[in-house]
């Protein structure tokens, strides 16, 4: 079916209240039962959610890579040009949101990044193997290591498993190559692949010059041939929208495939797959990987106690004697406020005044963690002085500072949105938070694999990948440094909920809104622990998923 002029205009309304924060539990209804029950509505809505994120990238793009205490006010006489950029923005978005839809988005799978050019930007994570054989580059690669934007995985055998960092789960069956282009993009240019993508990545694609598939949440594979160019595209559960290609890189048509369908594209045309039925059966079968089996550690605060200045902390592998979060002090009746209802039980509330402080041995290291709660901020709340929900730094010579906010500088990115600095760099989100409602927030570190290489840090809301970015980190202490000095100055690590960390001028900015469930992890987690986290509010041992599935016989030749 085809959707209607009025159908259009209300999905158009849902997904602008989705973007912008402000989706009522009606709304998510509403939407949801487009998404299930309708294809046309999934393209559309994942036609709309690219054209965001690609505003988005874009303006982030243009973010200056330092950042200002407070933004500059602006003067009477500057008002009218402000109001004519953000006019010129909007008809610019508009005029670009009819091109989208007018026209297919479409990928020239043949251009591949250069990986010596870029520095270390992660896109994915290799999180499972069977019996791998690589070559090239990825001769080097163990379980865990992470993926980098423009990476080519090449391999002879075997099979192994890609966890995007927009949450799609690629498994890759040898002999095959796989280009990695971004979080939500890659070109299979040969062998085997099975994609299973959740809700939160809809719109994860993977191309080579025969086709392009976009997912409509789906459980897709497909097998390429690189000698004939050919590839079969195969839907497992779902549907997808696929788009052959003609000889020379023209769009020939656009099909949408749904489950049990499939379809064998060629530069010379599109055809039905011979033997179907039991190449799905093979693709169907189910594998055991090899995953690590690696105990996670975090420090937990539920802030469900009813009462007191303190709060407790669950603890799990991690370095400290105690990790005990103090309110600043406060009357009986403030600290009474500080207790409310939370998304899991109790919850904390900061006024703008009160905030906590507990002592976290390490936490101002350079090396992976996760820092993941929930959040909910009043419609009213005011920005110019606003503080962070959490923040950390050492106080030794080289300190660094890092601060988990929202944005206050509409010049810099969605106003009210989620915010990361990390020393003077610094990444936004989409989503504004000052809605009344509770967000899951989870802020993902991960350092370069060289020495004094960028740290990049991931932003998801909701489980959804809202960014990702590499900043540069100033060396903490140099490697001859450290040893004793070095634990000492750890143990005056500290982190605030709730206050900003800096200058005495900006220590006076405190967080106004509600908290609860903090986590902060001692590894970077994958997508599918972070919604895991968010669903069930708790981590499993052991941290990495233990089952996938994929083809175990070697893959026919389209």
């Amino acid at each position: 079916m085809s959707l209607t002029d009025k159908e259009i205009l209300e999905l158009n309304e849902l997904c602008n209240a989705l973007v912008e924060g402000k989706l009522s539990d009606e709304q998510r209804s509403r939407l949801s039962h487009w998404l299930r029950k309708t294809e046309e509505a999934r393209r559309f809505y994942v036609r709309y959610m690219g054209l965001s994120a690609s505003i988005f990238q874009y303006a982030s793009e243009m973010q200056s890579e330092t950042t200002e205490a407070v933004p500059r006010a602006l003067s009477y006489w500057e008002l009218p040009r402000l109001w004519w950029a953000l006019g010129s923005l909007a008809a610019a978005a508009s005029l670009l949101l009819i091109l989208w839809f007018s026209f297919p988005f479409k990928h020239d799978a043949r251009e591949t990044a250069t990986l010596e050019s870029e520095p270390d930007s992660f896109v994915a994570r290799l999180t499972g193997v069977k019996d791998c054989q690589w070559t090239g580059r990825a001769n080097a690669l163990k379980i865990g290591d992470h993926l980098r934007r423009g990476e080519r995985l090449d391999m002879t055998a075997g099979v192994a498993e890609i966890t995007f960092d927009s949450g799609a789960q690629v498994l890759l069956e040898g002999p095959a190559r796989l280009d990695l282009n971004s979080a939500w993009d890659a070109v299979l240019r040969r062998g085997t692949l099975k994609a299973n993508v959740p809700v939160e990545a809809i719109g994860f694609r993977v191309s080579n010059p025969a086709v392009q598939v976009i997912d409509l949440g789906t459980e897709f594979s497909m097998i390429a041939d690189e000698n004939s160019g050919a590839t079969e595209v195969f839907v497992l559960k779902g549907a997808v929208e696929a788009s052959a290609y003609a000889a020379g890189g023209a769009e020939r048509e656009t099909v949408v495939l749904r489950e049990s369908q499939s379809r064998r594209f060629a530069l010379s045309g599109v055809s039905e797959v011979r033997d179907s039925e039991q190449k799905f059966k093979r693709l169907g079968r189910k594998i055991a990987l090899d995953q690590p089996i690696k105990p996670t550690g975090y420090v937990h605060w539920t802030f469900d106690e009813p009462g007191g200045r303190t709060f407790r902390a669950e603890v799990l592998g991690m370095f400290g004697d105690s990790f005990e979060a103090s309110l600043n002090a406060g009357s009986q009746a403030d600290l009474a406020a500080t207790r409310t209802e939370g998304r899991w039980q109790g919850a904390l509330r900061l006024d703008g005044q009160l905030f906590a402080q507990v002592p976290f041995p390490g936490i101002s290291k350079g090396t992976a963690r996760t820092v993941t709660f929930w959040v909910k901020m009043p419609s009213d709340a005011q920005l110019p002085e606003a503080g962070p929900m959490v923040s950390w730094q050492s106080s030794g010579s080289n300190a660094r500072i890092v601060q988990i906010t929202v944005n206050r500088d509409p010049t810099q990115g969605v106003v009210g949105a989620l915010r990361t600095e990390l020393d003077r760099g610094f990444i936004v989100g989409m989503t504004p938070l000052r809605n009344e409602r509770w967000h899951h927030v989870a802020v993902v570190f991960v350092p370069g694999h060289r020495a004094n290489a960028l740290m990049q840090v991931k932003l998801y809301v909701d489980g959804r990948l809202e960014g990702l970015t590499a900043k540069s980190v100033k060396k903490r202490r140099s490697a001859l440094a450290k040893g004793i000095g070095e634990i000492d100055e750890m143990a005056k690590d500290i982190v605030s909920i709730g206050q900003r960390l800096g200058s005495p001028r900006q220590s006076t900015q405190h967080f106004r809104g509600e908290m609860d469930e903090l986590f902060i992890v001692d590894r970077a987690l994958i997508p599918a622990e972070i919604r895991r986290l968010m669903r069930e509010n708790k981590l499993l041992q052991p941290a990495l998923l233990v089952e996938s599935s994929s083809s175990v016989e070697p893959a026919e030749r389209p």
